[in-house]
């Protein structure tokens, strides 16, 4: 039973893996009616206001920072999301919590979750994020499966952080119609 368990831990993040993803471009072959469909909510968000990451399991024992993760999403987001505004509600604990009690759906929020299994190697890791307001905070979301070693899954991780930004931000943009003049 273990070797089955180790053999699909070993499989089936090469489904899920950031070459897939990137070969795939996320969600980017949908048509004009599935990002309305799927995607339409985003139509209502004028900004953003949070910007969130969680690390779970050994996520620090392989050397992985929450709050550098989340500032390197900060950056990505700022990269990604051309002339849409970003304004860090943590900062301001009133406005974030009445954005929450108003379950505001005009400003966005993404957050992401990092779970890494072991310390040494194998080591395996599940991302996921999702997108919304705060009225929906699951508008949009994904998730990779992967595995490495100590010294190669934070930098994969990253990578797989920076590819979904991307993808979010290429979905977000074509649903709002909003144009951005940056190629990824």
């Amino acid at each position: 039973m273990k070797l089955a368990w180790l053999i699909t831990l070993l499989i089936l993040p090469f489904c899920f893996s950031t070459s897939v993803l990137a070969e795939s471009g996320g969600n980017s072959d949908l048509t004009d009616e599935e990002i309305e469909l799927f995607y339409g909510l985003f139509k209502e968000v004028e900004s953003f206001g949070l910007i969130s990451l969680t690390l779970v399991g050994n996520a620090e024992k392989i050397g992985l920072k929450e709050e550098l993760l989340t500032k390197y999403l900060d950056e990505k987001f700022r990269a990604c999301f051309c002339n849409i505004k970003y304004e860090d509600l943590t900062q301001n604990p009133a406005k974030l919590a009445a954005a929450i009690a108003r379950r505001d759906r005009k400003i966005g929020m993404i957050a992401c979750r990092v779970w890494v299994v072991g310390d040494d190697y194998p080591i395996a890791y599940h991302v996921r994020c999702d997108a919304g307001t705060f009225q929906n905070p699951s508008i949009w979301s994904e998730e990779v499966l992967g595995h490495g070693s100590k010294s190669t899954a934070p930098g994969a991780i990253q990578e797989i952080l920076n590819e979904l930004m991307q993808v979010l931000a290429a979905n977000f943009m074509k649903a709002t119609g909003t144009d951005c003049s940056r190629a990824f």
